[in-house]
Parts: structure tokens; C-alpha cells; sequence
């Protein structure tokens, strides 16, 4: 046989990005040996792990939450991102990796200031050398603990029998009020 056609049928299982060298050797019946080789690389689009945990689940105005993240990935992390915003104002904690780094942890912590109920979303951005990217987020509610204010007014200081009560009263709320009842006992 003077010409044949040779093939192969190989699923890449590498993980992350690497490189794999296909060789074919031949040798004609007077042992003249050729090869030809060809690299390939296979591009690395695994996103790195994104987990993320919290002090507490539940928390109130004033209470300091502590976020941690824990990042990896196999073929290693560029840099990672905190971004949270609490009362209109967007934080965001940059966190830049060494070469080579693998794994890494990054955590802060924040007093919640928020006025009554709020809703915090953290969202923990990673990168890894090959620009690929993962978020986690989480929402946080701060819920509200704040009781209404209550004002009450008459309009006589010493009543009298047959004397007409006028009373009023003033209530505020910094999330809103659902209801108000007016009671008395004569």
C-alpha cells in the first residue's frame, strides 16, 4: 500500500487551559521513519468557585455584618471584587492576587446604617488569569424595628361634664403605616 488514511477519536479532559501534542509517526517498508506533531490548546473556560457566607441572616439597623468570600480556581485567580450598596452609596472593595494563587479568602465587615427596612445586595465578583468571571450575590433585608411616632393632642385641658373632646393625634413612620385606631372608655 502506497497511501493510507489513519485517524483518532480523543475527548480532551484536561481541566482548566493545557496543551495536548498529537504525534503520528510512520514508517515505510524500508524503515525511513517521519513524524509530524501539532499542538493544541485547549482555552480555559471554567469559571472560578464563588462561595459566600454571612454573620448572620437576620440582621437590624446597626448591626455589623461580617461577609466572607472563599474563591479558587485551578489554573489561578486574578482578582476578585466586593460591591455592596448601603444608603445610596455603592461600596466596592478591590482584592488583586499573586501569581499563582489558587484559592484565596476575602471578607470585610459593615455596620448596617440603613434607615427601617433595607435591602442590601453583596455581590462577590472573581476572575481568574483567563478572564473569566463568576458573581455570587446575596440580599440582605435589614428589617424595621422602628415604632411609629405617636403625637396626641386635646383641645381642653380640664373637661367638664357635656364638654365636647376634640382629639387628634400626629403619626409618622419611616417605611409606612398600615393602620391607626382610636380607642377610649367612658
Amino acid at each position: 500500500t502506497t497511501s493510507a488514511t489513519v485517524s483518532n477519536s480523543t475527548t480532551l479532559t484536561c481541566a482548566e487551559t493545557c496543551v495536548v501534542n498529537f504525534t503520528l509517526f510512520v514508517t515505510d517498508t524500508n524503515n525511513n521513519v517521519k513524524q509530524n506533531s501539532t499542538l493544541l490548546v485547549v482555552a480555559d473556560v471554567t469559571k472560578p468557585i464563588v462561595n459566600t457566607s454571612f454573620n448572620i441572616s437576620s440582621p437590624l439597623v446597626n448591626d455589623v455584618i461580617n461577609f466572607t468570600g472563599n474563591i479558587t480556581d485551578l489554573g489561578g485567580l486574578l482578582y476578585a471584587n466586593w460591591t455592596y450598596n448601603l444608603s445610596g452609596s455603592v461600596t466596592k472593595l478591590n482584592y488583586t492576587f499573586a501569581a499563582g494563587t489558587t484559592s484565596a479568602t476575602v471578607s470585610n465587615s459593615t455596620t448596617l446604617t440603613c434607615a427601617e427596612t433595607c435591602v442590601i445586595n453583596f455581590t462577590l465578583y472573581a476572575t481568574d488569569t483567563s478572564n473569566n468571571v463568576k458573581q455570587n450575590s446575596t440580599l440582605i433585608v435589614v428589617a424595621d424595628v422602628t415604632r411609629p411616632v405617636v403625637n396626641t393632642t386635646f383641645n381642653v385641658t380640664n373637661a367638664l361634664v357635656n364638654s365636647v373632646i376634640n382629639f387628634s393625634g400626629n403619626i409618622t413612620d419611616g417605611v409606612g403605616l398600615i393602620s391607626a385606631n382610636i380607642t377610649y372608655n367612658m
